[in-house]
């Protein structure tokens, strides 16, 4: 095998492992058209594409006929047969031609027509015309020189086993190159052509037309930008089916799971997470740009799909023409997932009320004051740590110390850090305020911030939001590991009386087993709404046990146990919240 497909192929097993244990608890598709990229790229940067003046001068011979079809014709496509890396020949029998689009199905499978008339309506009369008006245009009339798409739908073999993720479609941009123009080893339909899954994707589903318009919109940015970089070409293929109405990505989910995750690497560990935290970006800034104003986002898209520039250079570019800056854009976007509250900031820390329940994780916890957290995190991602004031005196210092590295002359990379005061009733509205960052000699940046703790919050919450210089590309920094830092919080100044509502400890255990057992539904809605629940009672639970460790009463981890003994929860679905409570008794007893 060559050392290219090597790569490819193992690029595409590590793929598989890893969706299939993140995606464990539900059925989240994901799009393969990024794991063909590098023998893709391989195609662009040896082979030339006909412009259409040279496909009309082409010999008729030569070239492909451009072909006159009935219902029930039958053609033979190659495919990719994605867990091997091979082509196979896949026969498929046409059920509807549209006025954009051929609709094909594998020969031997069926479907009923309705679900048939749905694709081919939903091309037609949504996909083609929604997409096409907001990214520009796929190569038309192509390399077939036909107007219409194909829409293949086949049984994908991905490694689907009846649980975890599937590939649920794909666009192949070698099928705009001419066969005789290949090397052996790959394999051109020589037309413009979507490949989508029916195994277990149901064509009948709104789903299913989701697939369709995120493949679609990947066709039209081949033939707009064929070099542009996946993670934007991503982020544009998942906010397309909420622009045709299909409403949210599912995989937001799997980015609450797991939220350090780099807006622009397209981790290969966080698959998932990746198409969540994408979607997120371009709907933020929908949302908070262009939603009152049509034109304006049907420009801001186009141009960003037409640009000439990639990764973070090209939406400097489309955001400069809204007058927003990029750094400035993810920071408000970064802290916005992690607060989501239209109260602060004018709204610009919040979503509208579809996404109500969305709210990130923290990844740490300050319980005890004075107390110290060290962590990492990724360029262009974010970390929140929550910090307990329940007995916290009058006055807090916040202290910051991250990594600080060249990244070019005179380019290094950067720090926002943003301390939001909370009151976890939330009857009153937080505050926000940011420490200044500076540098501490040529290794080190940081600052700190002295907050009133007496105003009535009995919680606070730092997001560290890292960044890396914008006229740096994207790509030189793809693989960088996480930025180190450390936070320490100090008390000082007189005692606070705060009212401390008591915690019914049996009760909170028991919410927070139920919210971990709703993780196992496939209802997004739900999840986000148990993951938030999840950190409400851990945090509860937390602040609790301290209060009774320096009582002397009977803390929470023996209720835990006792409830688990008695079969009153399930020891795995607590399993991590032990773990929390365990680290808080160590700490307490080591002081």
């Amino acid at each position: 095998m060559k050392s290219g497909l090597k790569s490819i192929a193992t690029s595409i097993a590590a793929f598989f492992m890893l969706v299939s244990v993140s995606a464990s608890a539900q059925n989240d598709w994901v799009d393969a058209t990024h794991l063909f990229e590098e023998e893709v790229r391989s195609v662009i940067d040896t082979v030339s594409r006909d412009p259409e003046p040279m496909f009309l001068m082409r010999n008729r011979a030569a070239a492909p006929e451009i072909r006159s079809f009935a219902i029930g014709d039958t053609q033979t496509f190659w495919t990719k047969n994605i867990v091997e890396n091979k082509f196979e020949e896949t026969r498929a029998v046409l059920k509807a031609i549209g006025k954009n689009c051929y609709v094909f199905l594998e020969e031997g499978k069926t479907l009923a027509p309705e679900a048939i008339e749905k694709v081919r309506k939903s091309f037609d009369e949504v996909i083609y015309p929604t997409n096409t008006t907001n990214f520009g245009s796929e190569w038309k009339p192509g390399i077939d020189g036909d107007d219409r798409i194909y829409l293949l739908m086949f049984d994908i073999k991905d490694g689907y086993n009846g649980t975890g993720g599937f590939v649920g479609g794909y666009f192949y941009a070698i099928d705009a190159y001419q066969q005789e123009k290949l090397p052996a080893h790959l394999k051109s339909n020589e037309r413009e052509m979507l490949y989508l899954d029916i195994n277990p994707s149901d064509p009948a589903s709104d789903r299913f037309q989701n697939t369709i318009a995120h493949e679609f919109q990947h066709m039209i940015h081949f033939n707009q930008d064929s070099s542009e970089y996946t993670w934007v070409n991503e982020a544009c293929s998942q906010i397309a089916p909420y622009l045709c109405g299909f409403g949210h990505a599912n995989q937001v989910v799997s980015f609450m799971r797991t939220p350090d995750n780099s807006l622009t690497a397209w981790s290969k560990q966080q698959m998932l997470a990746n198409y969540g935290q994408v979607y997120l970006w371009n709907y933020y800034i929908l949302h908070h740009y262009l939603r009152e104003n049509p034109e304006m986002r049907t420009q801001f898209f186009k141009s960003l799909v037409a640009s000439k520039k990639q990764g973070v250079a090209g939406y400097v570019e489309a955001l400069g023409a809204v007058s927003r800056g990029f750094t400035q854009t993810f920071d408000r976007f970064a802290i916005a997932n992690f607060v989501n509250d239209t109260r602060v900031a004018k709204g610009e820390f919040g979503y509208d009320k579809t996404l109500g329940k969305l709210k990130l994780p923290v990844s740490d916890t300050v319980a005890v004051l004075p107390g110290e957290v060290a962590g990492e995190v990724f360029l262009w991602s974010a970390d929140a740590v929550k910090i307990d004031l329940a007995n916290a005196r009058s006055s807090l210092k916040v202290s910051f110390q991250g990594f600080r590295g060249k990244m070019g002359e005179d380019q290094y990379n950067s720090f926002t850090v943003a301390l939001l005061m909370q009151d976890s009733t939330g009857m009153k509205p937080s505050q926000i305020s940011y420490i200044n960052v500076q540098p501490i000699g040529s290794k080190l940046q940081g600052g700190e911030i002295a907050i009133d703790a007496t105003a009535g919050f009995d919680s606070a919450m730092l997001i560290i939001v890292a960044q890396a210089d914008e006229e740096v590309d994207d790509r030189v920094y793809a693989n960088a590991i996480g930025m180190k830092y450390t936070v320490k919080v100090t008390d000082s100044g007189a005692a606070v009386a705060r009212a401390i509502a008591p915690v019914d400890v049996r009760a909170t255990v028991a919410a927070y087993a139920g919210a971990a057992g709703n993780l196992e539904t496939s209802d997004e809605a739900a999840v986000m709404i148990a993951l938030q629940q999840l950190e409400t009672a851990r945090n509860a639970l937390t602040a609790e046990l301290q209060r009774q460790l320096e009582s002397g009463s009977e803390n929470v981890s023996v209720s835990v146990d006792e409830m688990i003994e008695a079969g009153e929860i399930k020891a795995e679905l607590v399993a991590p919240l032990r773990k929390t409570l365990k680290e808080a008794e160590t700490f307490n007893f080591c002081r």
